[in-house]
C-alpha cells in the first residue's frame, strides 16, 4: 500500500538528485568499549522538545492496519522527519539529532540487508531539497534503515524496513515494523503471562491508533508529526514486552556477572548470593590479567574455589579484547597454557572476546582458534562449553566490523564447529540498542543457526564510558540509566529461545561495591547496587 505521498504530487524519482556517496573509509571507527570518542553530548534539554513532539496526539483505540510490502527492486527512497516545531528537518538536523550533539563522524546510519542485518552500505542518508533525506535502494535485495534515535525511553537502535522506491515517514516504517514483529510475542504471552500480555495489549492499542493517524494525514509534515508519536508508542511497548518477555526463554538460562579484578577473600560467595533470588544458576566469568604473576593467579585459583563452593559456575576467559593485539605468538600459547593448568574444573571457557571490534588485531581469528584447539585437546576442558563474544555495533567502523557481516564471514569452519555459544558484546553509551534488542538476537539466533545464544558483555555509566553520546533510562542520572539498561537487556536476552545466559556485566564488583580496593570501587553512577536490577530482569515470575 503506499504509506505516504509529496506535497508537489511528484513522483519520488522526479524530486531532485542524490548527493555522491561518501568515502566510507572517511568515517571514524569510534567503537572501542574503553577508547573515548572525544565528543560531548548535549543535555537532556536539547532532546526534550522533541520528545514531548512525539508523545502529542496518542489515544487509546483499535489497532491499525500494517504495512505488508517488502522491498523488491532499486530506486530511490525519500525519508521525513518532523522536529519539535513541526516542521521536517534537513539531513543536518536528522543527524544532529542521530548522534546527540556529537561530531557528525559518529553517526551511524547503515542500508542493511533486511533478514540478516548485513551491511549493504555505510551512510547511505544524503540531502534532499524536498524531504529530510533521500538513499537509493540495492536491487533486487530487501533493505532496512538503522540508526541510534531517540524517544522518551533513550536512544535505541532504530529499524526501519523499506517498502520500496516512495516518500515515507521514517518514524512511522520503525512503528510499522516493532508493531507488526510484537503479535508473535504476545501470542506467547497470553499463554503463559495473561496479565502481562493484557497490560502489553493496551499499549500496542495506541500504537494502532497512532498509526492510523498517520494514514489519516494529507500531507508529508502531517504524517511525520503524527509517526513520532506512533514510535512512542510501539517503543514503550516493546520496552514492556522484553522485559515480560524472559518467560519466554528457558529457565536453565544463566544470570551472569563479570570478575574484572580478584575479590577480597569472601566477597565471591557474597556477590554471587546477590543473584540467587533470580532462582537460576549463577554464572561468573573471570578476567585474568597477568598469567604470569604468582600472587594474581593464586588470587583467581581462590577465588574460583569460592565460587564453586557457593554454588555458581565458572568460564574464563582466555584473552581480554583490549589486550588481544599485545601478545606474540609465543606468549599467546603460554598463556593458553598457563589458563588451562590453573583452571582445568572450569565449567566454561571465552576463547575469543569482542570480535569484530577494529581494536583486536588481524590475528584475532586465529588466535580465538589457537585457544579453542587447545582447549578441545586437553581432557580436563574438552567438554567445557566454548563460547565467542561478537562486538555489538552496525553502522560505525568498516564495512568488515559490522557484527552480522563478521558474523557470516568468519564463523565459519573450524571455527564454527569448535564454538558452543555465541555471545553478543554491548556498551549502549556508544552503541544503542534499546528496542531494536529483540530483533539483533533473533537475528544472530538465525545466524548461529542451532547454537546457544547469551548476552555476554554489557556495561553502562563506568567513567571509562561517559564519553558515548548515546543514553538510556534518563538523559541526566547516569546510575537511573545503567539500571535500566541491565533490567531492560538481560530480560530481553534471557527471552531468547535458546538463551544460554546474560549480562555478564562487565563493571559488576564496582557497581555492587565489591571491588577488591578503595581505588576500584565505582560510585560514580550514584545508585544502588546493579544485582537487584539484574535478579529483577531475570527472576521468572507467575502470570
Amino acid at each position: 500500500m503506499e504509506i505516504a505521498r509529496n506535497d508537489s504530487g511528484e513522483s519520488p524519482e522526479d524530486c531532485g538528485s542524490l548527493v555522491e556517496a561518501r568515502d566510507e573509509s572517511a568515517r571514524s571507527a569510534c567503537v572501542s568499549r574503553r577508547g573515548a570518542l572525544g565528543v560531548a553530548s548535549v543535555g537532556a534539554a536539547a532532546l526534550l522538545p522533541v520528545i514531548a513532539a512525539s508523545l502529542r496526539g496518542i489515544t487509546v483505540a483499535g489497532t491499525g492496519p500494517e504495512s505488508s510490502s517488502t522491498a523488491a527492486g532499486g530506486g530511490q527512497v525519500l525519508l521525513d522527519v518532523a522536529g519539535a516545531d513541526g516542521r521536517l528537518l534537513d539531513l543536518d538536523a536528522l543527524v544532529e539529532l542521530q548522534v546527540n550533539g556529537a561530531d557528525a563522524d559518529t553517526r551511524d546510519d547503515a542500508l542493511l540487508d533486511a533478514a540478516t542485518l548485513e551491511l549493504i552500505e555505510l551512510a547511505p542518508l544524503e540531502p534532499h531539497a524536498q524531504a529530510t533525506a533521500a538513499l537509493e535502494l540495492p536491487a533486487g535485495r530487501a533493505a532496512c534503515l538503522t540508526l541510534s534515535w531517540p524517544t522518551s525511553h533513550g536512544y535505541s537502535a532504530l529499524f526501519a524496513d523499506l517498502p520500496g522506491p516512495g516518500r515515507y515517514a521514517l518514524a512511522e516504517l520503525a512503528a510499522r515494523g516493532l508493531h507488526k514483529a510484537q503479535e508473535e510475542i504476545q501470542t506467547q504471552l497470553r499463554s503463559i503471562a495473561e496479565t502481562k500480555a493484557q497490560e502489553i495489549d493496551a499499549l500496542r492499542t495506541r500504537t494502532g491508533q497512532a498509526l492510523q493517524n498517520c494514514e489519516a494525514a494529507t500531507t508529508p509534515t502531517e504524517r511525520a508529526v503524527a509517526a513520532n508519536a506512533a514510535l512512542e508508542a510501539a517503543t514503550t511497548a516493546q520496552i514492556a514486552q522484553d522485559e515480560a518477555g524472559t518467560r519466554l526463554g528457558p529457565e536453565a538460562a544463566m544470570l551472569g556477572v563479570t570478575f574484572t579484578s580478584v575479590p577480597l577473600p569472601g566477597k565471591s560467595a557474597q556477590a554471587v548470593a546477590r543473584l540467587t533470588e533470580a532462582g537460576r544458576q549463577s554464572l561468573v566469568r573471570i578476567v585474568v590479567d597477568d598469567t604470569d604473576d604468582p600472587e594474581e593467579m593464586a588470587g583467581w585459583r581462590r577465588c574460583a574455589a569460592e565460587l564453586h563452593d557457593a554454588g555458581a559456575q565458572i568460564m574464563v576467559q582466555i584473552g581480554d579484547s583490549q589486550v588481544l593485539n599485545d601478545f606474540d605468538e609465543a606468549s599467546w600459547t603460554r598463556r593458553i597454557d598457563a589458563l588451562v593448568a590453573a583452571f582445568p574444573d572450569a565449567d566454561a571457557w571465552e576463547i575469543g572476546n569482542e570480535l569484530a571490534g577494529e581494536w583486536t588485531g588481524p590475528n584475532a581469528v586465529e588466535r580465538t582458534l589457537q585457544a579453542a584447539r587447545a582447549l578441545a585437546a586437553a581432557p580436563a576442558t574438552a567438554s567445557a562449553p566454548r563460547l565467542l563474544t561478537v562486538y555489538y555495533q552496525l553502522g560505525q567502523g568498516t564495512a568488515a566490523e559490522s557484527v552480522m557481516s563478521w558474523t557470516a564471514n568468519n564463523l565459519k569452519g573450524e571455527l564454527a564447529e569448535l564454538t558452543d555459544v555465541v555471545g553478543l558484546s554491548v556498551y549502549p553509551q556508544w552503541h544503542p540498542l534499546g528496542s531494536g534488542a529483540r530483533r539483533v538476537l533473533e537475528v544472530l539466533g538465525r545466524m548461529v543457526a542451532d547454537k546457544p545464544t547469551a548476552l555476554t558483555e554489557l556495561g553502562y555509566g563506568a567513567q571509562d564510558l561517559d564519553d558515548g553520546p548515546w543514553w538510556f533510562g534518563s538523559a541526566d542520572d547516569t546510575g537511573a540509566g545503567r539500571d535500566a539498561v541491565a533490567r531492560h537487556l538481560t530480560a530481553v536476552a534471557l527471552g531468547q529461545p535458546r538463551a544460554w545466559a546474560a549480562p555478564l556485566w562487565w563493571y559488576y564488583l564496582q557497581d555492587d561495591g565489591l571491588a577488591a580496593t578503595e581505588d576500584s570501587a565505582v560510585q560514580q553512577s550514584g545508585a544502588g547496587a546493579v544485582s537487584q536490577e539484574l535478579v529483577a530482569a531475570a527472576r521468572v515470575e507467575s502470570a
